[in-house]
């Protein structure tokens, strides 16, 4: 199983985290239709987004 993430800064304070080969396309907005969970931390706010295979809830143990 694929477990490689992308991020990528899209406004200042703001960062997504999309998981890579997943099965479907993630947009670099807080409106994806993976509905992206957001985490605050120092500096800003990331959007960890939903994979198919559930890899965040796996990675995060």
């Amino acid at each position: 199983m694929m477990t490689d993430w992308l991020t990528k800064q899209t406004a200042a304070g703001v960062v997504h985290a999309t998981p890579l080969d997943d099965g479907i396309v993630h947009e670099f907005t807080h409106d994806c239709p993976c509905g992206p969970a957001p985490q605050v931390v120092p500096g800003g706010v990331v959007l960890v987004h939903a994979s198919l295979d559930g890899r965040e809830h796996q990675e995060a143990t």
